[in-house]
C-alpha cells in the first residue's frame, strides 16, 4: 500500500510539473496574440474614426458653402422682388430703402447697377470692400445675367488674411440690370467655426494610440505628430512599406529606423489614412504576463505538491472512515432487515387473523348445521352467517389485492359511461341496511346536481363510495346520524365537471395522533378495533388512492368522541350522448328461460356450483373444461345452437381470451355476434379491460351473484 502511494504522490507531482509547463506556454502564446489583437482592434477603430471624420469634413465644408451661396441667390432675388414692388407703388430707389432691406435679409451689401454695370444705387457696412465688389460685378459674364431674369450668378472668393466672401447676382425686376448682395465673414469667425482636419487629430496621443497621418496627393495634410506636416510622403519609410500591404483589417509588422512597428492603411475618397505604433507599445504588458505566467506555473505546481500532500496525508483517515461507515451501514441494514421482518411478521399475524376468523365462523357454522340438519330454521339462519362471513372474507382478499395493485400502480381507470345516481342506489341498498341493524339514520342535507350520467370508473367510485360510508356506520354510535351531501361544482375544463361528496357522522371520531396515518395501510384507532369492528384497515388507504388516482382530493376533519366528517371532490367527463343512448328494462323482469348456454370451466366445483345456478333458472347448459373444447364445440355446433357462452379465463390447454379471441375470427355470422361473458375470479379493472380486447361482451366476477348474471345474460340476449 506505502509503495502504491509513493508512486501515486510521483505522478501527481510530475502531473503538476508538466501541467504547469503546459499551461506557462499557452498562457504566454495567448497573452502575445491577445496584446497584438488589442493593438490592432485599437489601430483598425482609429483609421475607420478618421476616415469617417475627413468624410464628414468634406462634406461639412462643401455643403456649408452651398448653403451659404443658396441664401445669397435666395437675398438677391428677394431684393429684386421688394426693389419692383416700391417702384411700381410709386416709390423710389434711395439708400433708405437699401438700408432698410440690408437689415431685414441680414447682408453686408446690397449693389444695384444699370445695364452698364454703372451703379443706381448702392448701400454697404464697408465702402472699401463694396468698390471692390463693384467692380468685380462689371465683369462682362456677370453682367450677361441682366437680361435672363430666371438666372443666377453665385461665387465664394477666399481672401488672403482667411476671411471670404459669399456674393450673388440676379436680373433686375423694375429696370434692365443686376441686383447683388454679398456675405462677409471675418478671418476670426472662419478660423473658430470651419472644420479642419487637423482639428480632428488633436485628441489622439502619439505614445499611446501611435502616428496617425492624413495625406492628400502625397503631402501630409493632417497628423497627431505636427513636425510631419506638409512632408512628402515619398520620403517616408514607413509609408512607403504600408502601400504595399492593402489589408485595411489587420495590422502588419515592418521596420522602422532599426526598431519595429505595426502598422495599418485606409483609402478614403480624397485621402490617405495611416497609423503605425511601435512594438514597445503594442506589448507594454507583456512583461506584466510573463511575470503572472511565471507564478501561475508556480502556483499550480504548488496545488499539486499540496495535493499530493494531502492525498497522502488523508488516505489512512479515509481507510478508517471507511471501516466504521462499512460497520455503521452493516447496523443500519441489520436494523432494517429486523423492521422488515417485524412488519412482515405482523402484517402475517393480522391477515391470518382477519383471514382464519371468517373461514373459522363458515366451517364453525357447516358443523352446526349439519348437527340441526333437520331444523330448516336454523339451517337458513346458518346460511344467512356463511354468506356474511364469505362476504367479510372476500372483502379482505379485495382489499389486499387492491392495496398491492395501488402501491405497484398497476390500477387501470376505465372510461365507460355511467349513471351516478344508479351507483348511489346500489350503495345505499347496503348502506341503509348497515345503519338500520345499529339504529343509524342517514339525513340528506343537501343535494345540488345538474348532471348524473358520466364517463369515467364507476367500479371505483362506488368503491370509495362503499369504503367511506361503511366506515361511518362502523365507527358510528348506537342511535347515530350520518348526514350525507353532493354538489356539483363548476369545472374550467370544458365538457368536464367536479362532484363534492360531504359524509358527516356522529361516531367516536379519531384522535390527532391516528388522523396521521389515517391513510397508512392496516392502519386503526387502537388494537381492539379489529375485533370491536370488523375490517382490514385497507378502506380509507384504497379510498384516498383511488381517488387520487381519478384525479380527486379526499380531506376530512375529526374530534375524538364528537365525530368525523370526509370531503371528496372527483372531476368526471360529462357523457355527451347519454340522450342517444338506448334505455335499459328493468332488472326485475329479466329471466333466462329456455337459452342454451355454453359453459367453460375448468373446476369442477365451479362448474357445479354454475351449472346447478343457470339450469335453476331454466337455461340449458353445455359443458366444456378447457378454452380448447370450447372453441370446438362452437365451431361444431348448427348455426343459433347456443345463445351465449360463458367463459372462464385461467383454463389449461387455452385460456379464456385465447378462447374467445377464436371464436370471434370463425367464418361464420354468429361468431361475430354471439354474447361471450368472462366468468373468472380475475375481477380488477384491468381484467374486465382486458376481457373488451379479447372480444368478450361483459364480465362478471367470482363468487357470481345469480341475480346479476341472470341480468347480464338476458340483456345481452335481447339486445344482440
Amino acid at each position: 500500500m506505502n509503495i502504491k502511494r509513493k508512486k501515486k504522490e510521483k505522478r501527481i507531482r510530475l502531473l503538476g510539473s508538466l501541467s504547469g509547463i503546459c499551461v506557462a506556454v499557452v498562457s504566454l502564446f495567448y497573452f502575445f496574440h491577445a496584446e497584438k489583437e488589442e493593438a490592432e482592434k485599437r489601430m483598425v477603430e482609429i483609421v475607420n474614426y478618421v476616415k469617417v471624420q475627413c468624410s464628414t469634413y468634406t462634406h461639412f465644408n462643401e455643403s456649408s458653402e452651398s448653403k451659404s451661396l443658396l441664401r445669397a441667390i435666395e437675398s438677391a432675388r428677394q431684393m429684386s422682388t421688394n426693389i419692383k414692388t416700391e417702384t411700381e407703388n410709386g416709390g423710389q430707389l434711395s439708400v433708405d430703402f437699401l438700408k432698410e432691406n440690408l437689415q431685414t435679409l441680414w447682408v453686408n451689401a446690397i449693389i444695384v447697377l444699370d445695364t452698364a454695370g454703372k451703379a443706381d444705387c448702392v448701400y454697404s457696412t464697408d465702402e472699401a470692400l463694396t468698390n471692390e465688389i463693384t467692380e468685380y460685378l462689371q465683369k462682362d459674364i456677370i453682367m450677361d445675367f441682366a437680361g435672363y431674369e430666371e438666372r443666377t450668378y453665385s461665387e465664394r472668393f477666399a481672401r488672403k488674411d482667411g476671411s471670404y466672401i459669399d456674393i450673388a447676382a440676379c436680373a433686375r425686376k423694375d429696370a434692365p440690370g443686376i441686383v447683388a448682395i454679398y456675405y462677409y465673414t471675418s478671418p476670426e469667425f472662419a478660423r473658430n467655426y470651419t472644420l479642419t482636419i487637423q482639428g480632428l487629430l488633436n485628441g489622439y496621443s502619439v505614445q499611446k494610440d501611435g502616428t496617425i497621418i492624413v495625406a492628400d496627393n502625397g503631402i501630409v495634410v493632417a497628423s497627431n505628430d505636427e513636425s510631419l506636416l506638409g512632408q512628402n510622403t515619398a520620403d517616408n519609410e514607413v509609408i512607403q512599406a504600408m502601400k504595399e500591404h492593402t489589408d485595411s483589417q489587420h495590422i502588419y509588422h515592418l521596420r522602422k529606423e532599426g526598431s519595429g512597428c505595426y502598422g495599418i492603411m485606409l483609402k478614403q475618397r480624397d485621402y490617405y489614412i495611416y497609423a503605425y505604433l511601435p512594438d514597445t507599445e503594442v506589448f507594454h504588458n507583456f512583461p506584466l504576463s510573463v511575470i503572472s505566467v511565471i507564478f501561475l506555473y508556480f502556483l499550480m505546481f504548488g496545488i499539486f505538491w499540496f495535493w499530493a500532500y494531502r492525498t497522502n496525508l488523508t488516505h489512512l483517515k479515509q481507510e478508517q472512515e471507511k471501516d466504521e461507515k462499512y460497520k455503521a451501514e452493516l447496523l443500519i441494514a441489520a436494523k432494517k432487515a429486523e423492521a422488515a421482518n417485524e412488519a412482515k411478521t405482523e402484517f402475517l399475524q393480522r391477515m391470518s387473523h382477519d383471514i382464519r376468523t371468517p373461514i373459522n365462523g363458515i366451517c364453525g357454522l357447516v358443523n352446526m348445521a349439519d348437527y340441526y340438519a333437520d331444523d330448516i330454521k336454523k339451517q337458513a339462519e346458518y346460511r344467512i352467517k356463511v354468506k356474511e362471513a364469505s362476504k367479510l372474507l372476500l372483502e379482505l382478499v379485495n382489499d389486499v389485492l387492491d392495496m398491492s395493485k395501488l402501491e405497484s400502480d398497476e390500477i387501470v381507470l376505465e372510461e365507460i359511461p355511467f349513471n351516478l345516481s344508479s351507483i348511489s342506489k346500489e350503495v345505499f341498498v347496503v348502506i341503509e341496511q348497515m345503519a338500520a341493524e345499529e339504529n343509524i339514520r342517514i339525513v340528506w342535507e343537501k343535494k345540488e346536481i345538474i348532471h348524473r350520467d358520466f364517463i369515467g370508473s364507476p367500479g371505483y367510485v362506488k368503491r370509495v363510495m362503499m369504503n367511506i360510508l361503511s366506515n361511518a356506520v362502523k365507527y358510528n354510535r348506537a342511535n347515530g346520524y350520518i348526514y350525507i351531501s353532493c354538489m356539483e361544482i363548476p369545472s374550467k375544463q370544458p365538457g368536464m365537471t367536479i362532484m363534492e361528496f360531504v359524509c358527516r357522522d356522529t361516531g367516536i371520531g379519531m384522535t390527532k395522533e391516528f388522523q396521521k396515518c389515517v391513510f397508512q395501510p392496516f392502519a386503526q384507532e387502537d388494537t381492539g378495533s379489529r375485533t370491536k369492528f370488523a375490517g382490514t384497515g385497507l378502506g380509507m388507504p384504497i379510498a384516498k388512492n383511488l381517488v387520487e388516482k381519478m384525479g380527486g382530493t379526499i380531506t376530512f376533519e375529526s374530534e375524538k368522541g364528537v365525530g368525523t366528517t370526509f370531503v371528496i371532490r372527483i372531476p368526471f367527463k360529462i357523457d355527451p350522448d347519454v340522450d342517444k343512448r338506448e334505455e335499459q328494462a328493468d332488472v326485475s323482469e329479466k329471466s333466462i328461460k329456455g337459452l342454451h348456454i355454453l359453459l367453460a370451466e375448468d373446476n369442477e366445483l365451479n362448474m357445479e356450483i354454475a351449472e346447478f345456478v343457470l339450469q335453476n333458472k331454466g337455461a340449458d347448459v353445455t359443458k366444456a373444461w378447457n378454452g380448447q373444447e370450447a372453441v370446438e364445440l362452437f365451431r361444431n355446433s348448427e348455426p343459433g345452437e347456443f345463445d351465449v357462452i360463458l367463459m372462464d379465463i385461467m383454463m389449461p390447454v387455452m385460456n379464456g381470451y385465447e378462447a374467445a379471441k377464436i371464436i370471434r375470427s370463425l367464418d361464420r355470422e354468429d361468431a361475430k355476434k354471439i354474447p361471450i361473458i368472462a366468468m373468472t375470479a380475475n375481477a380488477f379493472t384491468e381484467d374486465r379491460i382486458r376481457a373488451k380486447e379479447a372480444g368478450m361482451d361483459e364480465h362478471v366476477a367470482k363468487p357470481v351473484d345469480a341475480e346479476l348474471l341472470t341480468k347480464v345474460i338476458h340483456k345481452l340476449v335481447k339486445y344482440n
